[in-house]
């Protein structure tokens, strides 16, 4: 059930500022507040709680999601080929082709620097040289960094994530309103912007697969590594 939750921006700006801006400055908020609520509701829709806002698909309430354990003698703060193969192998097989890799911005060193071993010898596997940009696909999915994920070791600092399995839902698009009385006393415009949304993931456990493997989902966190 989504159950649409308010979202809310509020500016005053003093009137001379209104009056000489070599720009409309209604344009300038119609431009810029809508970035701003848009940042909040990436935020809301990866980590929210769901208590009066919207439940986070990195979030721990998210009873749907699996989270794949580090490797044996794993150091701490570090990324390695098995956890991204194993991660892999958790996915709904019918999302493999819907699903995106979001990651801490973070965690990039350790991608950039992930190897295969091969006997006593290794090779890079994801950046193998420094003359081109990286890559920004993982097996073929898209990578996607962030600085709202988790940071470097942390749980969900990287994910593998279809967000065809979560639910939005737009009650009410932005409404913006401005009022020169609000504020007459201060000979300042008040700005008020709303919009009322909600999200949260429509798996609500893990599945277990038809050979009773280990189980998938439609979102897919690595675990702490400390």
């Amino acid at each position: 059930m989504l159950d649409a939750k308010k979202l809310t921006a509020y500016t005053q700006c003093p009137n001379e500022m209104i009056s000489d801006s070599a720009i409309s400055f209604q344009a300038f908020i119609d431009q810029f507040f809508p970035e701003a609520l848009g940042w909040y509701e990436d935020d809301a829709f990866m980590n929210g709680t769901g208590v009066g806002m919207p439940l986070g698909v990195l979030s721990t309430g998210n009873t749907g999601a699996v989270s794949v354990a580090k490797e044996s003698g794993q150091p701490a703060d570090s990324i390695v080929w098995e956890n991204i193969v194993r991660m892999y192998s958790r996915m709904l097989p019918s999302s493999l082709g819907r699903a995106v890799w979001i990651a801490s911005i973070d965690t990039f060193p350790e991608l950039a620097t992930m190897a295969l071993s091969v006997g006593t010898g290794g090779s890079a596997i994801w950046l193998n040289n420094g003359v081109e940009g990286p890559p920004m696909t993982i097996l073929g999915r898209p990578v996607i960094f962030t600085e709202k994920a988790p940071k470097l070791g942390d749980l969900g600092d990287i994910n593998f994530v279809d967000f065809g399995m979560y639910l939005i839902g737009d009650r009410q698009v932005m409404s913006a309103m401005s009022s020169p009385h609000y504020k007459f006393g201060n000979d300042a415009t008040a700005f008020r912007i709303i919009q009322r949304v909600d999200g949260r993931p429509w798996l609500q456990s893990a599945i277990t697969p038809k050979n009773n493997g280990a189980t998938l989902s439609a979102y897919v966190k690595l675990a702490e590594r400390s």
